[in-house]
């Protein structure tokens, strides 16, 4: 047996995330927006001006988290599975699934991507570890940071993403007025 995983291994990660990030870029935008309304009725409008994300800010994050994960991907294929960045990826992708499934539960309703979370993270998830366990690849000690790391990222994502959409470019610095 080969310990050259199948390509759906390494490249499918980019493309289950993809599928999985179109679901949260159609529906995070409208979802935060009723999610901040609500706040707003229960008198936390400080917390709904929080929660709410426009069009431009969830495409911008998506766009910044998707840059780590098509690199590791890459590296995936590169190194037939035995990168750590990729190792890690998958791992903190597969993980996240958690997350979304306890934000429905929590929520008590739909939230944004855990449509996709169950089967496609989840699964993809699991069946991409299971081949490189079949190949015989070797895991990475540093694949767990690097899940850790990745997972920091995505909030991160989100507020550089409201930083560059919302006009805010953060604390100016302080002018010389001319002396009358």
């Amino acid at each position: 047996m080969t310990d050259v995983p199948a390509r759906w291994a390494t490249w499918g990660l980019l493309g289950a995330w993809s599928l999985h990030d179109l679901e949260e870029g159609v529906t995070m935008p409208g979802w935060t927006a009723r999610t901040a309304e609500a706040l707003d009725r229960r008198g936390l409008a400080a917390v709904g001006r929080l929660v709410r994300r426009s069009r431009a800010e969830v495409w911008t994050a998506i766009g910044l988290v998707c840059v780590p994960f098509a690199i590791a991907a890459a590296e995936g294929a590169r190194t037939a599975g035995r990168s750590a960045l990729y190792q890690g990826a998958l791992l903190g992708y597969g993980l996240h699934a958690i997350t979304h499934v306890g934000s429905s539960i929590a929520w008590r309703g739909y939230t944004p991507g855990v449509a996709t979370a169950p089967v496609l993270v989840a699964g993809f998830s699991i069946a991409a570890a299971g081949e490189l366990l079949r190949r015989r690849v070797p895991l990475r000690p540093a694949a767990t940071g690097i899940a850790v790391a990745l997972g920091a990222w995505v909030p991160l994502a989100h507020v550089v993403a409201r930083r560059w959409t919302s006009g805010d470019r953060g604390p100016r610095l302080p002018t010389r007025r001319p002396r009358p």
